[in-house]
């Protein structure tokens, strides 16, 4: 059947091939008036007979594959830049044509802020989707997030994380380059929107893939924000400073405390060089940055919210230091003190043993991140180009937590298993070290390349925790007091060669290897305290385990590049080695070979519609916990063993992405749709103990979570984005959706007498629902009025293969909003965000009514000073509630939101841009080179 699949797609590249136009390759470059290219300027090609359009890429080059004719003129666009028309005759031959550069003047009354009507606001090119900044008004002082809430198939979260056409943003980059390591929130919540000449998403597949072309494997969604050409050489700063005081319900022993925020942000640019300096210090929950950790799986559900005080430094720094060198790079710190408070009600599936765990908890936890990313790109001529990337990351932290657990199972007499409280102190620091190197070489011959990446880096990760039981009823299944220390060291290696031959003008054959080496290895050390204070170390709890994951890939590609169409069609084959050894257990070689081919075909049918098919296979390895064979009682009722034996993980992908933009409408309409198939899932295995069992005490009324392969996990997943603007975007109309669904599997134990003889064993497949549906209604009329109104309803449910009646399985939420700002007296704003959540399924949840107000007034010269009264949490509702499903779980979560306050601000902001570098400066007129 694959060989079937494989001969008809080549077929078709042949039958692609043989109707393709012949014709010359004509080729050149855009730039604006002081020698800079411009990227995604727009070239219209005009013959007697017809006509074609392209694009330049992010260098300014732009091609025309196939031009039969020796007469044709060009007429070329770019948004702030005079059109010009070129008419070329060109001597008849088959011989590549490379024009002489095509330089745009300045417009300068698209500078002054007319904006040309017919102007469309979204574009398509490739695996870009653009966003023309200017088609989506702000108010004066608004940062870029304001804008982005408005362009369709973009959602931001009240947090600032950005969703595009349903997948998460993850990274963000400033006029091409890495920004702030690539932390989103960074830049959308404090670039201002009068500085951005457009906002791309794009499906990036890594620094190969854009220099060969061949794009292959998952890609990341990436938000580059490109800075307006006149805005270019200049600075911008801003800062804020506030007080206020909570204003929540006391009770006995708790009094309201103050709130407080202070915040300053600079951005510096002089055309290549740009500087950033951010800092933030606040208790209100708002943060700088996001760092993420942690491996040890949260059986209590999603992570918590908690209150937040927050104390952040960043800095962004690009320049060009020669021609041939050029520099980005930025280092962040946060340092974060969070206090949760949290609710959790846990209902275990078992065939014949269910249970149900109520627990709350308190904790306060200290967190340090340090990051810093440095890019240096050397280019010594025109055919080679290096780039070396210097990475280091540290994380820190210490956390004190109040635990209390009631287990009981699910049965006519609610039979109490386990009652008790346990306070636990952990310490954790992880350095990190890495550096990569890419080298790329173009051959005299057109279009033949070979690139080398070498990537290595080094994990140290050492963790103190100290948790100490009081059992109140039930066995008391890990010791009282336990002090585990663990120590993890991960050395990984990985390099990826590319060579990439032409066969023709519009195909290539490309040959690729690579290899990636990950090697772990750690010591658990776990000694019991006794009521005397002696210290003993536990044999039985302690190990060292080291293990080694190895990948191969040999891949070759065949690609089509057309005016029209990308298409790469591909086999790959990657030979697999885990293999681990430990004190307690044999060593362990697991083999495995994974075939699979690769595709990924973009067809653009204009630069507004286009779509994109791709596939792609991948191993992934199990982590440590999943691997580790030695029992962790750092949870006394649910204890975790890995699995020596597992065998690394292979998913299949596919995934179909539309888009299709209104010519001068507006109208949009995204779809998205993907399906993920694992072959060895790695899944858990929850064997759950009686009471009364005596083969090993401590498992007593435990539930066990061990892992093992299985068969029978997919994924499908399916969303929508349709918009609709009017009265030239004064009113505008959007619907959102998405679907999942999940076909988890588990394996689920019973153990049903004290000696672990009689035992059941049951596969259950968990069919995951989840629905999602949305639909906003906006009114922007400038200096007047900025509204919307939203409704949204969610589902989420599972039907088990094993039977379990007593667990509620069908969760319902319906949000219902409105938000905006209203104008008035000409500087003054009321700021309002209302939402209305109502829970349907969820154990003790209430229905909030959420209200967030500010009252603002804009003061001195050019409306530089902002004076602002807020309240948050009007209503003092604010309440956070969740719910997480697996084949073996489902658990919901209450967890501690900050309460209402009010707080009084002011904000003071300079800036100073012109469009050319001032007379004297280093670039311009008298100045240095």
């Amino acid at each position: 059947m694959r060989r079937l699949h494989f001969l008809s797609v080549a077929a078709l590249l042949f039958s692609m091939q043989v109707y393709a136009q012949t014709g010359r390759q004509v080729t050149g470059v855009v730039k604006d008036s002081t020698g800079a290219t411009l990227p995604w300027a727009t070239i219209k090609l005009f013959t007697d007979k017809d006509s074609s359009v392209v694009a330049t890429n992010s260098t300014g080059r732009f091609t025309f594959s196939s031009v039969s004719v020796n007469q044709f003129s060009l007429v070329v666009t770019s948004l702030g830049y005079q059109g010009v028309k070129r008419r070329y005759n060109l001597v008849p031959n088959n011989i590549t044509a490379e024009l002489d550069p095509i330089v745009l003047k300045s417009d300068p009354i698209t500078l002054q802020g007319v904006t040309v009507t017919n102007a469309n606001a979204v574009k398509i090119r490739e695996d870009t989707i653009e966003y023309n900044a200017s088609a989506y008004k702000v108010r004066e002082g608004a940062v870029i997030e304001d804008a982005i809430k408005k362009m369709p198939g973009l959602e931001v979260s009240n947090d600032g994380n950005i969703t595009a056409q349903g997948k998460q943003v993850n990274k963000v980059r400033l006029n091409g380059k890495d920004y702030m390591a690539g932390d989103v929130k960074s830049l959308t919540r404090n670039l201002p929107a009068n500085l951005v000449q457009n906002v791309q998403v794009i499906n990036d597949y890594g620094d190969q893939a854009n220099i060969t072309g061949i794009k292959i494997g998952d890609p990341q969604k990436v938000l580059n924000i490109n800075i307006r050409k006149d805005k270019n050489h200049g600075y911008f700063g801003q800062g804020t400073v506030g007080s206020g005081r909570d204003a929540v319900r006391e009770t006995a022993g708790i009094k309201n405390g103050g709130r407080y925020v202070g915040a300053t942000n600079v951005f510096s640019f002089q055309d290549k060089r740009q500087i950033t300096i951010s800092g933030d210090v606040n208790n209100t929950n708002t943060s700088l940055f996001t760092f993420t950790g942690g491996d040890r799986p949260n059986v209590f559900g999603p992570d918590p919210k908690g209150i937040t005080t927050t104390r952040s430094l960043g800095f962004n720094y690009r320049d060009d230091w020669s021609k041939k060198v050029k520099v980005y790079g930025s280092y962040s710190l946060a340092d974060n003190s969070v206090y949760t408070t949290l609710k959790t009600v846990q209902n275990n599936i078992s065939g014949q043993l269910p249970s149900v765990q109520n627990s709350n908890s308190t904790e306060n936890t200290q967190n340090l991140n340090h990051r810093f990313k440095f890019n240096i790109e050397y280019k010594p001529d025109t055919v080679n180009y290096f780039k070396f990337i210097p990475t280091f990351s540290y994380s820190g932290g210490r956390t004190d937590q109040n635990f209390a657990s009631r287990l009981q199972a699910q049965n006519i007499g609610n039979t109490l298993i386990s009652d008790y409280t346990r306070t636990l102190l952990s310490h954790t620091k992880a350095p990190n070290f890495g550096l990569s190197a890419l080298y790329n070489h173009r051959f005299r011959k057109r279009g033949r390349n070979f690139n080398v990446l070498l990537a290595s880096g080094t994990t140290r990760n050492k963790q103190y925790q100290n948790p100490v039981y009081n059992y109140l009823e039930g066995n008391a299944n890990a010791p009282v007091n336990q002090m585990i220390n663990t120590s993890r060291r991960t050395d990984s290696l990985g390099l990826s060669l590319s060579y990439l031959e032409p066969i023709s003008k519009k195909t290539y054959l490309e040959f690729n290897y690579q290899y990636h080496n990950v090697q772990t290895g750690a010591d658990r050390l776990t000694d019991t305290v006794t009521g005397a204070g002696d210290v003993n170390r536990d044999p039985n709890l302690s190990n060292d385990y080291n293990f080694n994951f190895i990948t191969n890939n040999f891949t070759v590609n065949y690609q089509v590049i057309d005016q029209k169409y990308n298409f790469t069609l591909g086999v790959t084959a990657q030979p697999t080695l885990l293999k681990g050894s430990s004190s307690a257990t044999a060593p362990t070689h697991k083999t495995i070979f994974n075939f699979s081919p690769v595709l990924h075909y973009v067809y653009n049918f204009s630069d507004l519609q286009a779509l994109a098919l791709d596939y792609q296979g991948a191993s992934n390895s199990p982590v440590y916990y999943q691997l580790q064979p030695v029992i962790d009682f750092s949870e006394a009722s649910y204890p975790i063993q890995g699995n020596a034996d597992l065998l690394p993980e292979y998913n299949n992908n596919f995934q179909i992405r539309y888009n299709k933009f209104g010519d001068g409408t507006g109208k949009t309409f995204f779809v998205n749709l993907s399906f993920t198939q694992t072959d060895h899932k790695i899944v858990a295995n929850t064997v759950t103990y009686p009471r009364n069992y005596k083969a090993d005490p401590r498992l007593a009324g435990a539930i066990l979570t061990k892992y093992q392969n299985a068969s029978g996990f997919y994924n499908a997943s399916a969303y929508y984005a349709f918009a609709k603007p009017w009265a030239k975007r004064r009113y505008s109309l959007f619907f959102n959706g998405k679907v999942t669904y999940n076909n988890n599997i588990s394996y689920l134990t019973d153990v049903l007498d004290s000696l672990g003889i009689d035992q059941t064993v049951q596969k259950n497949i968990a069919k995951n629902f989840v629905l999602s549906q949305g639909v906003r209604f906006r009114v922007d009329i400038p200096e007047v009025l900025d509204a919307e109104a939203s409704a949204s309803y969610s589902i989420n449910q599972s039907k088990n293969s094993v039977a379990h009646a007593n667990i509620d399985n069908n969760f319902q939420t319906i949000t219902l909003g409105t938000n905006g700002n209203l104008y008035f007296l000409k500087n003054w704003t009321l700021n309002y965000n209302y939402s209305k959540m109502i829970y349907e399924g969820f154990s003790g949840s209430t229905n909030p009514n959420i209200l967030n107000t500010y009252l603002e007034r804009r003061f001195l010269k050019n409306n530089i000073g902002t004076l602002r009264f807020s309240v948050y949490d009007v209503f003092s509702e604010n309440t956070g509630f969740t719910s997480t499903q697996n084949a073996y779980a489902i658990t919901q979560s209450s967890v501690n939101r900050l309460g209402r306050y009010y707080l009084l601000t002011i904000t003071l902001r300079l800036q100073k841009f012109v469009g050319r570098p001032p007379r004297g400066m280093p670039g311009g007129p008298g100045g240095g080179g």
